[in-house]
C-alpha cells in the first residue's frame, strides 16, 4: 500500500516558504548594500577598495578600471552558473525540491545572478575617464559606457525571475521544465550579459587600452564573440534526454547560435576565426561533462558537434576571399549559414545517431523539416552577427593608438532586426507544443519482477516489460520521437534501476521495438512501474504534437488537481494518451482562468520585448549615437 507518511510529506508544489523568501531577500540585500554603499561612495569622490583594486587590475591587463572586472570576472561567474546543468538533472532523477533552498545547486545560481546585475551597477559607479566618446547621461557629471547599461540589464531580468518564479508557482503551480517563462527570464538573463563583453572591449579599444592592441586584442575579442555560445543553455534538455518541446526547436537553437558565434568571430579575427567558437564550444561542454561527474550518478550532456558549421564557414569566408570583414559579408553570409544548416546540421544528425542519448536521433523522416528550419535560423544567426561586428567597428574606430579593425563595408541596421525576427518567429511557429487527437492504447506487462504478469499498485517494487498496442498503427506516422520513459525515480536506495545507456539512477528510457503485429510495439529494456517514478510511453509527431500513455505516476498529496492522483495502468487496460505538457508538469494547477495564465505570459514576453529592445538600443546609439562627451560640456 502506499505510505501515508510519505504522502504527507510530499515536497510543496507551489511557492517557497516564507522562511526560504526572508533568507533569499537577505542575501540580496547584503548584495545590493554592498553595491549601493560603493557606487554612492564612488560617486561623491570617495574612492572605496572596489575601486582601487579595478584600477589596479586594469593597469595590469591593460584595460579601463571600469571595464577591467567584468571582462575578468565574467566567465568565471558564467561556470558558477553553470550549475543549472547540475539543478535539471537533480529534478529529472529525483523529483521536485522540498523547497527552493533545499536543492544546493540553486545557490550558485542565485548568487551569480545576483552578481551580474550587481557588478552592472559597479561599472557605472566606476565609469570615469577614459571613457569612450559615446555615453548615456545617468545625472550631472556622470556618465556611463552603453556597455555597462546592458550588463546592467541583463543582470535585472535574471534577478527578476526569482521573485517571479515563486509567483508563478503560486499561481499556477510548478513547472518543470527548463522553459518555463520565469525559468527563462533567470537563465535569459544570465546569458544573454555576453552581450555587454564585446562592447565593453569596443568601447575600451577606442579609449587606446593596452589589452586590445594587435593581434592579442583580436584574440581576446573573437574570443567573447564566441562566447556567446552559453545562449545554447537553452539546449541543455534536449543535451541530456529529456527534451519537453518539438525537435524541430532543437535544429532552430543549434542553426541560429552556431552560426551566430562563427561568422561574428570570423568577421573580426580572420581566418580560423570560427574555429576559435569550436573551442570554446567545447572547452564549455568539457568543463560541464566534468563539473556535473563530480557530483557522482547525474545525467551529463551529449552535444551537437558544431565542427560542420565552423568548418564550412571558414571554407565559404576564403572562397569568397572573406579575411577581416569585408565587402563581400552579405553573400558569404547567406551562403555560408544555408550551407551550415543543410550540409551542416545532416553531419550532425549522423552525429546524434551515434553520440546523443533518447529521444536521439530523431526519426529520419523530419530531416527535410529540420533542415529548412535550421537553414532559416543560420541565416538569421548570420545576419545578426554581421550587425553585431559592424557596429562594433563603429565603436572601436577612432582609438587614439592605431590599432587595426575589420574592414567592414557599411552595415545595414536591418541585419541584425532581421536576424533576431527570424528566431523569433521560427520559434513562435514551431516551439509550441500542440494537443493532437487523443488515441487509445491497451497495456500488457510480461516478466515483472514480481513473478506475475502484473505490477499491481501496491508492489513495493515491480520492473515490467511492457507491451503496447495502438488501435490506431498510424497514429506514430510521422513520429520525431517514440519511446518509453520512466523519471524521477532515485530515492536513494541501493538498488534504484539504473538508465540503461546513461548509467544513472532514477530515469530508464527504453526503445520500443515493432513485434510484427501491426500497431504492436515491446520495450526493449523493463521499466519501474512503483513507488515514487512516474513511467510513460511518449509520442511527439511533427511538426509539433506531443502526447504521452502515462502507465504509471503515484499519489502526490501536495498536487490538488486529479492529475495528482494515483494513475496505474494495470495488464490489459486500454488507456488514453494525454496531451504530454500537463503530465510532464503535473505540477501545474487546472483551475486558473485562461486569461490570468495568458497575461502572465504576456508580461514575461513584455519584458523580453524591452530588454532586447534595449540592447540592441545599446549597441546602436554606442556606434552610431551623438557624442555624448561633447555634449556634456555645453549642458554641465
Amino acid at each position: 500500500m502506499l505510505d501515508t507518511l510519505a504522502l504527507e510529506a510530499a515536497p510543496a508544489a507551489g511557492g517557497a516558504a516564507f522562511s526560504e523568501i526572508l533568507y533569499a531577500a537577505g542575501i540580496a540585500a547584503a548584495f545590493y548594500a554592498v553595491t549601493g554603499w560603493a557606487l554612492v561612495r564612488e560617486r561623491t569622490g570617495h574612492r572605496t577598495l572596489l575601486g582601487r583594486a579595478s584600477d589596479a587590475l586594469g593597469r595590469r591587463v591593460g584595460l579601463p578600471g571600469w571595464a577591467a572586472i567584468p571582462v575578468v570576472v565574467m566567465v568565471p561567474v558564467w561556470l558558477v552558473a553553470a550549475a543549472v546543468y547540475w539543478d535539471v538533472p537533480l529534478h529529472l532523477q529525483k523529483g521536485r525540491d522540498p523547497g527552493p533552498l533545499a536543492n544546493p545547486s540553486h545557490y550558485p545560481i542565485f548568487l551569480a545572478l545576483l552578481f551580474f546585475n550587481c557588478l552592472g551597477l559597479l561599472v557605472m559607479a566606476l565609469a570615469k575617464d577614459p571613457l569612450p566618446r559615446r555615453t548615456l547621461r545617468i545625472a550631472p557629471g556622470w556618465h556611463v559606457p552603453y556597455s555597462s547599461v546592458i550588463l546592467t540589464l541583463s543582470g535585472f531580468i535574471a534577478v527578476t525571475g526569482f521573485p517571479l518564479d515563486d509567483l508563478w508557482h503560486r499561481l499556477f503551480g510548478q513547472d518543470v521544465t527548463e522553459w518555463g517563462p520565469t525559468h527563462v527570464l533567470m537563465i535569459g538573463g544570465a546569458v544573454t550579459s555576453i552581450f555587454s563583453v564585446p562592447l565593453m572591449l569596443a568601447e575600451a579599444q577606442q579609449t587606446g587600452a593596452r589589452l586590445m592592441s594587435g593581434r592579442l586584442g583580436r584574440w581576446v575579442m573573437a574570443s567573447f564573440l564566441s562566447l556567446s555560445i552559453v545562449c545554447s543553455v537553452f539546449l541543455m534538455e534536449f543535451e541530456v534526454g529529456m527534451p519537453q518541446f518539438p525537435a524541430t526547436t532543437e535544429f532552430i537553437i543549434f542553426g541560429f547560435v552556431i552560426t551566430w558565434t562563427a561568422i561574428g568571430s570570423r568577421l573580426w579575427f580572420g581566418p580560423g576565426g570560427a574555429l576559435i567558437t569550436f573551442a570554446w564550444w567545447w572547452i564549455m561542454r568539457g568543463y560541464l561533462i566534468g563539473g556535473i561527474s563530480l557530483f557522482g550518478d547525474l545525467l551529463t550532456i551529449r552535444s551537437f558537434s558544431a565542427l560542420p558549421a565552423v568548418l564550412i564557414i571558414e571554407l565559404v569566408a576564403l572562397a569568397f576571399g572573406v579575411r577581416r570583414g569585408g565587402k563581400r559579408v552579405l553573400p558569404f553570409v547567406v551562403v555560408s549559414g544555408a550551407l551550415a544548416g543543410t550540409v551542416g546540421l545532416s553531419l550532425e544528425f549522423l552525429w546524434s545517431r551515434e553520440f546523443m542519448a533518447l529521444p536521439q536521433p530523431f526519426d529520419a523522416d523530419g530531416l527535410p523539416l529540420y533542415l529548412a528550419v535550421g537553414t532559416l535560423a543560420s541565416i538569421g544567426g548570420g545576419l545578426l552577427a554581421t550587425w553585431q561586428v559592424r557596429r562594433l567597428v563603429l565603436v572601436a574606430e577612432g582609438s587614439p593608438t592605431p590599432v587595426p579593425l575589420p574592414e567592414m563595408a557599411a552595415g545595414r541596421r536591418w541585419y541584425g532586426l532581421t536576424g533576431l525576427l527570424s528566431f523569433v518567429v521560427l520559434m513562435a511557429c514551431f516551439a509550441p507544443p500542440a494537443a493532437g487527437t487523443p488515441a487509445d492504447a491497451t497495456v500488457h506487462w510480461e516478466d515483472a519482477s514480481t513473478g506475475t504478469t502484473e505490477c499491481p499498485a501496491s508492489a513495493e517494487r515491480c520492473l515490467a516489460t511492457l507491451t503496447l498496442r495502438l488501435s490506431d498503427p498510424s497514429v506514430v506516422k510521422h513520429a520525431a520521437w517514440f519511446y518509453a520513459l520512466a523519471w524521477q525515480g532515485d530515492d536513494g536506495s541501493a538498488d534504484v534501476p539504473r538508465d540503461p545507456v546513461a548509467d544513472v539512477p532514477g530515469i530508464v528510457r527504453s526503445h520500443l521495438l515493432p513485434t510484427g503485429v501491426p500497431g504492436e510495439y515491446r520495450s526493449e529494456v523493463p521499466l519501474p512501474v512503483y513507488g515514487q517514478w512516474k513511467t510513460m510511453v511518449r509520442l511527439h509527431t511533427l511538426p509539433r504534437t506531443m502526447m504521452t500513455w502515462v502507465l504509471y505516476m503515484p499519489e502526490d498529496s501536495a498536487i490538488t488537481s486529479q492529475r495528482g492522483r494515483l494513475i496505474h495502468a494495470a495488464d490489459g487496460d486500454t488507456i488514453t494518451s494525454h496531451f504530454e505538457p500537463e503530465m510532464l508538469q503535473r505540477e501545474r494547477k487546472d483551475d486558473v482562468p485562461a486569461w490570468l495564465f495568458n497575461a502572465g505570459n504576456a508580461v514575461v514576453l513584455l519584458l523580453w520585448v524591452a530588454v532586447l529592445l534595449g540592447y540592441g538600443r545599446c549597441y546602436n546609439r554606442a556606434a552610431l549615437g551623438s557624442d555624448s562627451r561633447r555634449r556634456r560640456t555645453t549642458s554641465e
